[in-house]
């Protein structure tokens, strides 16, 4: 944007550090700095809320220091980007910054809402920052209120896209960048999901912890030994008793000590006694293999398995441990035991490339759903990516539309005229 005060990433650090200080509770200002930071808020109300707590967006530019000193991408104008909202939630008042990627500073009036205000004492003196900040953005919401389709067609135009979110196919991605393919051998995939598939369900009238530990043990040494990277030898569990793997390796197989095995009831109470502490975990708050009995559960109505007998549920979220996954399964395909995956179809997708892949600044690792596969961030250049291949990536990307910014006044203006 044109005639704005250069607002410079090294004239912020002070404020910026809070980065490495911010808290779950962010940082309580002083009263200097929580004054300028009012008057930050009141110049962003003469625009449109856009979100919770009468919250307001811009996307602000800062002069990126030399590149020897750099710790994020600058554009080619040599700018870092930066987010910045304005928010309050009746007497809780609160601003943030943010690259929308790896720095958040949180800057608030109280730690939380209802809170005594207790400033802090050693980094709540950030009024100076505040102050260039307020100057920056109280020109550029003037410019705002003047010209809105002119800041929110230079937001889409120039911002970069590593801050953007967006989706592309995963044929695409994997074209475009081998690297990031799932599987290195899809086929093997389509054939281990379609085999476990045909089979029928395991069930048991009684659930014990000896029964739990044989299948537990199962998927533990499809994952360990069969992993690609750090595989463990085959041998290594063949003198361990399913006990013993158990009680070695799962999060609380030691707490089985002095249970009976073979009682439904002991397996009862240690479940629920350690219920909340990934107990059916297969590998550690990422792959569950739990047991479930029919008709306690919900939406089990459909499945051939017999009203009370118990049956298995394999299960996990966190794209990284597709390949685990999939190995588990053959174990129980190759060993004619079927349990519950719902995950089957989504691997399916990923095997055949007929899914998506959502590219956000910050990814999460949950993210997954009937389209969209996983999330990731944008790639970049690196020994095994190159510029190319990037910018065929954005090219090949579907970005989503930033929101708009608009003045209070439009807003107003159009409801009068509806009325």
């Amino acid at each position: 944007m044109k005639n704005l005060p250069v607002l410079k990433y090294n004239d912020l650090q002070d404020l910026i550090c809070l980065d490495d200080v911010c808290d779950l509770n962010g940082v309580v200002i002083d009263d200097a700095s929580l004054e300028v930071m009012l008057r930050i808020e009141k110049t962003m109300q003469r625009l449109e809320v856009m979100g919770d707590d009468e919250c307001r967006r811009l996307w602000i530019e800062l002069k990126a220091p030399q590149k020897r000193f750099r710790d994020d991408d600058a554009d080619k104008n040599g700018n870092y980007w930066y987010q910045i909202f304005s928010a309050h939630y009746k007497d809780f008042h609160y601003l943030v910054l943010t690259n929308r990627h790896w720095r958040f500073i949180d800057l608030r009036s109280a730690h939380h809402v209802g809170a005594e205000r207790e400033p802090d004492s050693v980094y709540g003196n950030v009024s100076k920052p505040l102050k260039k900040i307020e100057t920056y953005v109280t020109a550029l919401v003037d410019q705002i209120c003047e010209h809105p389709d002119e800041y929110n067609a230079y937001v889409e135009e120039h911002l970069p896209y590593s801050k953007r979110n967006g989706r592309i196919k995963r044929a695409d991605l994997n074209r475009i960048c081998p690297t990031y393919r799932t599987f290195a051998n899809p086929e093997h995939v389509i054939e281990v999901v379609s085999g476990f598939k045909s089979l029928p369900l395991w069930s048991c009238k009684e659930m014990t912890l000896r029964t739990y530990m044989r299948f537990w043990r199962m998927a533990y040494e499809a994952y360990r030994v069969k992993d690609e990277i750090t595989p463990t030898s085959k041998y290594s569990f063949d003198k361990q008793s399913d006990e013993e793997v158990f009680r070695n390796h799962s999060s609380k197989g030691r707490e089985t000590e002095g249970l009976n095995l073979d009682s439904e009831q002991d397996f009862l109470k240690w479940d629920k006694e350690n219920t909340h502490y990934h107990n059916m975990d297969v590998i550690y708050a990422r792959v569950h293999l739990v047991p479930r009995k029919k008709g306690e559960g919900w939406d089990d109505e459909d499945l051939p398995v017999p009203d009370g007998h118990w049956y298995l549920d394999l299960s996990f979220c966190v794209y990284g441990f597709s390949n685990d996954v999939v190995n588990m399964l053959e174990t129980f395909w190759r060993a004619g035991v079927g349990v519950v995956c719902d995950e089957t179809s989504r691997l399916l997708k990923m095997a055949k490339e007929s899914d998506y892949v959502s590219i956000s600044p910050i990814p999460n690792k949950y993210c997954c759903d009937d389209e969209v596969g996983n999330e990731m961030s944008l790639p970049y250049q690196c020994d095994t990516i190159s510029a190319q291949q990037v910018a065929d990536v954005i090219a090949a990307t579907k970005w989503e539309k930033q929101q708009k910014v608009k003045p209070l006044a439009l807003v107003k203006e159009k409801n009068d005229s509806q009325e």
